[in-house]
């Protein structure tokens, strides 16, 4: 470490497994290693030990002699905090104060627990906040890749860490975030494919035979989101009229293991009208009258609940989200059908919308999505086959003189 407090190591390790620190031969003259300082903060008022603050894990000397001038400047009025709680106790008080401010949606703040829980505090939860360094992100991520853990999870369980941290530097609990510019594992996304029509047209043949055949039909015909069925209401359904529609305005999710109620997944999603076709209006009406008849029949017995739902059990009690998601899986099952979950009807939707040459715009604002790249991203490919079938279809109009007197090559030397 320099006179001035400013310092650069690394944590290349020797064979012995320690870290090298200052005395890696990597250091001299390169960009090896991380900048630090280190600063006297006097005598601790309670025992009199000698205390210094020292900070590691900076890109440059620029950014170390910023960061200790800060420190400095705090240690000068008083605000430096030398209490910093370990990252256990952080999570929790960081997750408690969100949960009251209503900032985080419940779900959201329940996998956010989750992630702390399971994969962030057993790995880093013993260490003080301002002992945690980049390097010490950059292992934890390694390890859940090497746990086999999902890109989706880790970048997810990255974000829960990077926002914990970017509360405790508001805090003045540590000056930098040790979660920033961590590479992490990118998610590969295969592309949707959905049913054809004809399989599709054989998972109706099965659905119509089940009680809930309706919702799975709305489901192909609308494009909603599970929760959104689930949590659909007859007061945001209107079948009468020229314009039969329905409005989206709740969904039922699981958070925490238990089932809420709340708004759309996103704005666009809340309060969006979804038009119903001839079809749709008559599986609705149907299904109307055969719940109808279950509520009279658990009323007898004295087990009815009474229900605003569309969808509900026999005795009015609200569908469990998950649900449909095991009976659209045995209906696959029974009718051999290649495997899809049940949010791909949402895709499948879609792809009849695009088939039929309807604009990407209209299909973003029927589905929800929050702006319509969104929409382009997921369904590009499928824009990309019918863009090609448009241009096979017009190139067809052409007189044949006009398509087979061009040469399929060009002569040598042809100007």
């Amino acid at each position: 470490m320099a006179r001035d407090g400013i310092g650069r190591r690394c944590y290349c390790r020797d064979e012995d497994g320690k870290a090298r620190g200052s005395s890696c031969l990597k250091l001299g003259g390169s960009r090896h290693g991380v900048w630090e300082f280190r600063v006297s903060a006097g005598s601790d008022p309670a025992t009199g030990a000698r205390r210094t603050v020292k900070r590691s894990g900076f890109a440059t000397r620029g950014e170390a002699e910023a960061a200790r001038d800060e420190v400095t400047r705090k240690l000068r009025r008083g605000a430096l905090r030398f209490d910093v709680p370990t990252l256990r106790t952080h999570l929790d008080d960081w997750l408690d104060r969100t949960e009251r401010s209503g900032e985080l949606a419940s779900t959201t703040l329940a996998e956010y627990r989750r992630y702390a829980r399971d994969y962030a505090v057993p790995v880093l939860g013993h260490m003080t906040l301002d002992k945690i360094r980049r390097a010490h992100v950059v292992q934890w991520v390694d390890g859940m890749v090497s746990d086999g853990r999902g890109p989706s999870a880790i970048r997810m369980a990255h974000a829960m860490l990077r926002s914990s941290f970017t509360a405790a530097v508001q805090m003045d609990l540590i000056e930098v975030n040790p979660a920033t510019s961590v590479k992490l594992p990118r998610e590969k996304k295969a592309p949707v494919a959905p049913w054809e029509p004809d399989e599709a047209g054989r998972f109706l043949d099965i659905a119509t035979a089940h009680r809930l055949g309706a919702l799975f039909e709305l489901d192909v015909m609308t494009g909603m989101r599970r929760g959104e069925v689930v949590g659909l209401r007859w007061r945001d359904v209107h079948l009468d009229g020229d314009t039969p529609h329905l409005v989206v305005t709740t969904q039922l999710v699981r958070a925490n293991r238990v089932v809420v109620e709340k708004t759309a997944k996103s704005k666009a999603g809340q309060g969006r009208v979804v038009p119903l076709t001839d079809r749709a209006v008559g599986s609705l009406l149907a299904w109307q009258l055969r719940q109808a008849e279950e509520k009279d029949a658990a009323a007898l017995v004295g087990i009815a609940h009474d229900s605003d739902r569309v969808f509900t059990m026999e005795d009015g009690r609200d569908l469990r989200p998950e649900y449909p998601s095991r009976v659209f899986k045995d209906m696959i099952t029974q009718a051999g059908l290649r495997h899809q979950r049940l949010h791909d009807l949402r895709h499948l939707f879609a792809s009849l919308m695009l088939s039929a040459g309807e604009d990407m715009g209209v299909v973003s604002k029927v589905m929800g999505h929050a702006n319509s790249q969104i929409t382009r991203d997921t369904y590009a490919h499928l824009v990309g086959d019918r863009a090609r079938t448009a241009v096979n279809g017009g190139l067809a109009l052409l007189p044949p003189l006009a398509r087979t007197n061009v040469p399929a090559t060009v002569p040598a030397g042809t100007k």
